[in-house]
């Protein structure tokens, strides 16, 4: 069979012309998936100083929250401790209040009647 060397030059073109549009995507796809790459890995870098930060602060009001916490809960503890005391001495003057009235009812009534009566 006689093929013409216009003929071998098209066909060795054509055939040029596709392997090097094959080798131009594939390198242009490479490079789409290394720059993908690259951006992903500022992204993650990014979100973990982000993150990082984001926990110095919660670290930071958590601590501040504690304290202030702390604080309330001390001031809560004195009144309470305060109105305790003042609870227990009114109670102590209301029990004392209270055994005096008995003994005065006591003392109204006069002694108790005995189920044996002397003779």
């Amino acid at each position: 069979m006689y093929m013409s060397t216009d003929t071998l030059a098209v066909i060795g073109s054509g055939i040029g012309g596709l392997l090097t549009l094959g080798i131009a995507m594939f390198a242009g796809f490479a490079w789409v998936i290394r720059r993908m790459d690259a951006m992903e890995h500022r992204l993650i870098v990014r979100m973990d100083s982000g993150d990082q930060r984001l926990d110095e602060k919660i670290d930071a009001v958590e601590h501040k929250l504690s304290q202030k916490i702390d604080a309330v809960d001390q001031r809560l503890s004195q009144k309470i401790d305060a109105v305790d005391q003042r609870l227990s001495r009114k109670l102590d003057a209301l029990e004392h209040e209270f055994t005096e009235v008995k003994i005065a009812v006591a003392r109204i009534e006069g002694p108790r009647p005995r189920l044996i009566v002397e003779r």
